[in-house]
This record gives structure tokens, C-alpha cells and sequence, in this order.
């Protein structure tokens, strides 16, 4: 008996070490080369926004306040200076299709905001927006159609004045037919230092929610979308604001009152246990004294847990830093799972790369994959040159993704006008037992922008169909079919 256990325990061991050697090779695989000098793009790292602008198949970026005209995936332009748009050289841009046309239009955030309408060829004319309030504190800002009419309207982030740290509330701008118009100005309790939005429908009742990261140990918000403007912060019931620790608690300058949790400045919604459920990574800064919320893995456990968010933290093990800052996701090995990246803020710690292994672990792959990049808020992903690899622009360097990874799927949707860009719309690809789902987004982290075409790593399919579902925020569905490793486009049929 005894020498039966000695077997199984040297027989698991084997295996354990095999797996391991697996999962290091698959590590070797992950790689990144700095385009930026070759490609002529020339960024200072502040926050960063990928669309087509032109509509020419090849993705744009906004950075920085300036407009990069993508050339066919081999360099990049500064066209800024003939689109007729204003100095935004600090501001977060959000883009989106605000007036139902079929062209991108954009939002600077900082100052009073400012709405550009696009009109072709990288030129644009001011469109009508309300100002925020408070235009000194705007830190981000997430586009979504939150009552229901079709426009993207904007919920902007406001923070604080450092000097005096007093906060100022969130806003809301209604998209009325292509003008933005004040919607909401957040309630004293709900007046907290904002730093980031992100817009999910989570509980997949066919609206959009808002996912608010706020800084200062302040509770997070997620407020919930009933409809007719009835948005309602649940983020306790849910699972979602934070520790909230009684044992610790803050008063704001303002007479605010509330338990320790995180200090947050962004967070992205991503399915990273692939059951098509859209899960939340809280991306916490912290200092070191361990009542400071640390990064979350916040998994949702769908209609059977009643959507309600369950912390996977401690399995997913993210190593402690400091100064972590603003958080993007993506499939950057194709491999079937989403991986993501973190960036930093102190000198002498290092923005990372995660890898997702499965099971809520994650393995820190950033020195391997040559993605390290200066301090910065500035993390969003895109496929610029089109070869099914996801690229990355990070602390003003452009990283093109030379992994060898597995096979991919592009998919391009159109929505009916007027949100002709399809914020909110889920994607669902199945690759034999593999259920991948995306969806369409105009904000994530800290004031960045992920590309709006949607990318799925499939792992190895060997040429398998692919079966994709595509779920309209109207609650409409379409089905479609594909071979791997190529892009398909899809247009709402109502």
C-alpha cells in the first residue's frame, strides 16, 4: 500500500512538473517589440483612445489631444492640425458616434469638455455640449446609451482639489439627438473623488450600467441602470464598493463619513473565467498599510449568484505594488483567456503584464513578453496593424504584439443609427467547448479607450466553424458563422 502512494505521489509530481514546463513555454510565447520610433508616433503617455476615424479599416489614435491618422498598419500621422480641433493636449478623449451620422465624433474630457463632430477626412466642427460644472476635476469619462433612445450619453468622473482635498460630484451628460445636454449632478453622499468610469451591462437586462472607481479609501459605485434615468448606486448589495472596513473610518473636508476601502483610479469590466458573465477588476492603488484595499478580481456569479460579485483576489495573487494606476484587458496570446495590464505610477515600480492561466490565476509575464513601460495612466489595447495580434499603447510607447499564440477572430459590428458604433452590444464566439464573449466599449480604466472591433483569442481550433452570437443593446439577436483568423463584419438587421 505504502509503495502504491509513494507511486501516486511521483506520478502527480511528474505531472505538476510537465504542466509547469507547459505553462513556462506558453509564458516564452508572449512577446512584444517597441514600434514606436519606426511607426512615427510620438506620444507624451497621457490617456489614449483607438477608432477608425476615417473609416478605412485601419485603427486611429487619439493621445494626448492629437490625432494619429493610422497607414495601413506601417506608420502613423499627425493629422491635429487640419481637423480643426482645439488644444486638449492633457485631456482623456472619448469616442463614440454622437449624432447617429456613421462617423466617429470625440469628447475631450478636461475643462468644460468639449464635443467635436466628424465630418470626414480627420476634419471636425464643435457640436453642442453642455459644460461640466466643475471643469477643473474631470478625470475620465465612459460613453453609453443610458436611457435607451440609441445616443451615447457621458458620465464624467470629477475629482477633487488636491490642495484642499474637497470632491466634487460626477455629472452626467444626456445625449439629446446629438447635443449634450446636463443630465445629473451626483448627491452630497455620492460626492466622492472619481477618477474612473466604465459602462457594462452586467445583469444583462438590456441596460447599461456605470462602474465608478473612486479614489481617497472611498467606496467604488455602481450604479445600476432601472430605466427612465433611474440609476441606482448598489455597489454594497452587489459586492462591488470596496472593503468599506468600520473599523477604519474617514471623514472628507465636506462632513462625508465612510468605511476605509480602496483608493481606485480605474477599473475594466472583462469575462476572465470565460462563462459569459462580465466580471470586474478594480484596479486599487495602495499604500502599505493592509486595511488599504489591494487590486480586486471580482467575479460575477451570474443569474444563478443574482449577478452579485464575488472576490477572487487572493486565488489570482497579484503582487503587491504601490502605485498601481489604470488597468486594460485583452487576449494578448490568443489563447482563448483574457489577460491583463496594469500600469503604474511611482518611479521604481513597473507597470505588468498578467497572463491568464485559468482558474482566477495569473502569472506576471511582463520582463518575458518586453512590455515594461514608463509611469503612466496610459493603457489601451488595439489590433493597429491588423495581423490578429493585440497591440498595445502604453506610456507613450507603441508595442505591436509578435506572439505566437493561437488562432483568432476579428469582429466589426455596425448598429442601426444612431449609435451606428454599437456601444453595449456583447459578442458571444463559440470554438468547440469554448464560449468567448466581448463587448462594444467607449471607456475603460482611467480616460482611455479600448478598439471598438472586437477581438477573440481562440487557442488552437484547428480550422473548427466558429458559431457567433451577437446580442444588440435593443435585446435583439443575430447568429452568424466563421472560419478562424480572419475579420468579419456584421450590421443590425433591425
Amino acid at each position: 500500500m505504502r509503495l502504491l502512494l509513494l507511486a501516486l505521489i511521483m506520478i502527480f509530481q511528474s505531472l505538476a512538473v510537465a504542466q509547469q514546463a507547459e505553462t513556462d513555454l506558453e509564458d516564452q510565447l508572449v512577446k512584444f517589440e517597441d514600434v514606436t520610433e519606426q511607426t512615427g508616433l510620438k506620444s507624451k503617455g497621457r490617456c489614449a483612445a483607438w477608432v477608425d476615424l476615417d473609416n478605412d479599416g485601419w485603427v486611429d489614435l487619439i493621445a494626448d489631444g492629437r490625432i494619429w491618422r493610422n497607414h495601413n498598419g506601417k506608420y502613423f500621422a499627425d493629422v491635429t492640425g487640419a481637423s480643426a480641433i482645439a488644444d486638449h493636449a492633457l485631456s482623456p478623449c472619448i469616442a463614440a458616434d454622437f449624432n447617429g451620422d456613421g462617423r466617429i465624433d470625440l469628447y475631450f474630457v478636461k475643462g468644460p469638455g468639449a464635443l467635436y463632430l466628424n465630418q470626414g477626412s480627420f476634419r471636425f466642427i464643435p457640436g453642442r455640449a453642455a459644460a461640466n460644472p466643475y471643469p477643473q476635476y474631470p478625470m475620465a469619462a465612459a460613453a453609453a446609451d443610458l436611457d435607451g433612445d440609441g445616443y451615447p450619453d457621458i458620465y464624467a468622473a470629477n475629482y477633487e482639489d488636491w490642495n484642499e482635498q474637497l470632491n466634487f460630484p460626477d455629472v452626467i451628460l444626456r445625449n439629446n439627438h446629438g447635443a449634450l445636454e446636463l443630465q445629473w449632478v451626483a448627491p452630497p453622499d455620492m460626492t466622492m473623488a472619481g477618477r474612473g468610469a466604465t459602462c457594462c451591462d452586467f445583469n444583462n437586462d438590456g441596460k447599461m450600467d456605470v462602474y465608478v472607481s473612486n479614489y481617497r479609501l472611498m467606496p467604488n459605485f455602481l450604479l445600476v441602470n432601472y430605466g427612465d434615468w433611474k440609476l441606482l448606486n448598489e455597489a454594497a448589495e452587489y459586492g462591488c464598493a470596496g472593503s468599506e472596513r468600520k473599523e477604519v473610518i474617514i471623514k472628507n473636508k465636506q462632513g462625508l463619513a465612510y468605511g476605509s476601502s480602496g483608493h481606485t483610479i480605474g477599473s475594466v469590466w472583462a469575462d476572465f473565467d470565460n462563462d459569459t458573465y462580465f466580471d470586474l477588476f478594480v484596479g486599487n492603488f495602495s499604500h502599505p498599510p493592509v486595511w488599504q484595499d489591494r487590486p480586486q478580481f471580482l467575479q460575477n456569479s451570474g443569474p444563478a449568484g443574482k449577478y452579485r460579485f464575488v472576490d477572487k483576489s487572493a486565488a489570482a495573487a497579484i503582487p503587491w505594488q504601490e502605485s498601481y494606476a489604470s488597468p486594460a484587458a485583452a487576449d494578448v496570446d490568443n489563447d482563448g483567456r483574457i489577460d491583463l495590464f496594469f500600469t503604474t505610477v511611482y518611479k521604481g515600480d513597473s507597470s505588468r503584464l498578467f497572463r491568464n492561466l485559468g482558474n482566477w490565476k495569473f502569472r506576471d509575464v511582463t520582463e518575458s513578453a518586453g512590455s515594461r513601460s514608463a509611469v503612466t495612466y496610459q493603457a489601451a489595447f488595439a489590433d493597429f496593424d491588423n495581423d490578429g495580434r493585440i497591440d498595445l499603447i502604453t506610456g507613450g510607447r507603441l508595442y505591436r504584439n509578435i506572439s505566437r499564440g493561437g488562432d483568432w477572430l476579428k469582429v466589426k459590428l455596425s448598429g442601426k443609427a444612431p449609435d451606428t458604433m454599437a456601444i453595449g452590444t456583447k459578442v458571444i464566439v463559440e470554438a468547440g467547448d469554448k464560449k468567448i464573449i466581448r463587448q462594444v466599449e467607449a471607456g475603460t480604466g482611467s480616460g482611455n479607450q479600448n478598439e471598438p472591433t472586437l477581438h477573440f483569442g481562440l487557442g488552437r481550433t484547428g480550422d473548427t466553424p466558429l458559431k457567433v452570437t451577437i446580442i444588440w443593446p435593443n435585446g435583439g439577436k443575430q447568429e452568424t458563422s466563421s472560419r478562424p483568423n480572419r475579420q468579419i463584419e456584421i450590421k443590425a438587421e433591425n
